[in-house]
């Protein structure tokens, strides 16, 4: 907060001017800057040695295998291989973290977009033996205009919050999730929220379940909020994780729809 008096040219006081200026989106960059460099050294530095332990072991498997009745030696070199792979995989996604491709916007569907994630999961989840009670819908606004995005960086940040649904709902009796779409065309914003009726955010942790390595699951790395919110930074957009009445979690995307007829004008003039 910054507080100016303001003065005549007498020197007497005729108000006072409070400006508040607001550094959350400020702090995120600069944290996610420092997340980003953290990522990359413990990419680079975990990675080498990968490769080359997995592969003595499974030398040692090949050469000694059948030599070795032990089950011991068996299940050891089979936990060093599963845990390599668990590594490796973990080191994929520092890497994915540290190095985010470029996005690259074209005039394309959001609809469409939305449709083919849905699809996967509906496949995936909807007729599973195990959970034939996960009810799965789309509310998809028929004004959403086409515009401006990257189709794969959006498709993956929806599989992300689809799958964080998912799994919030696994205890649920009757589990529920609604992905929803709508434009207002009177701030040109397109807005996709992600429901389920799971046990929700805690509100003390809704601000921090986007920040890198801050994760609620015993086995998340707390990297693919961090990676959704970039993605859709990098968009000019904004995301909010909300509380869904009358339980649950409703993830909020809001995405500026750009000006494709001024954009061509301008590609037309150019040329």
């Amino acid at each position: 907060m910054n507080l100016a008096l303001l003065q005549d040219d007498r020197g007497q006081e005729l108000g006072k001017v409070l400006v508040f200026d607001d550094l959350t989106m400020l702090q995120n960059a600069q944290r996610a800057a420092a997340w980003t460099e953290v990522a990359r050294r413990i990419a680079h530095e975990i990675k080498n040695p990968l490769t080359p332990i997995k592969l003595s072991a499974q030398r040692l498997e090949k050469k000694f295998g059948a030599q070795i009745q032990d089950p011991a030696f068996s299940s050891c070199i089979g936990m060093i291989i599963r845990q390599t792979d668990d590594l490796k995989r973990l080191v994929n996604e520092f890497s994915n973290f540290a190095r985010m491709p470029q996005t690259r916007p074209v005039s394309a569907s959001l609809a469409k977009v939305v449709e083919e994630a849905a699809n996967l999961f509906r496949e995936a989840h909807g007729h599973q033996e195990n959970r034939p009670d996960l009810q799965f819908t789309v509310d998809q606004d028929s004004g959403l205009p086409e515009f401006r995005f990257d189709p794969d960086q959006i498709k993956r940040v929806l599989i992300n919050l689809l799958d964080n649904a998912v799994a919030a709902v696994s205890d649920v009796p009757e589990p529920r999730i609604m992905i929803r779409t709508q434009y207002d065309s009177l701030l040109k914003l397109v807005r996709v929220s992600i429901n389920d009726n799971g046990s929700g955010i805690p509100l003390s942790d809704r601000d921090r379940v986007f920040e890198p390595y801050f994760s609620t699951k015993e086995s998340g790395t707390g990297l693919g909020l961090a990676i959704v919110r970039r993605i859709v930074e990098d968009h000019n957009g904004f995301i909010r994780a909300l509380p869904n009445e009358p339980q649950g979690t409703r993830i909020l995307v809001e995405l500026p729809v750009a000006d494709l007829d001024a954009s061509a004008t301008n590609r037309l003039a150019n040329h």
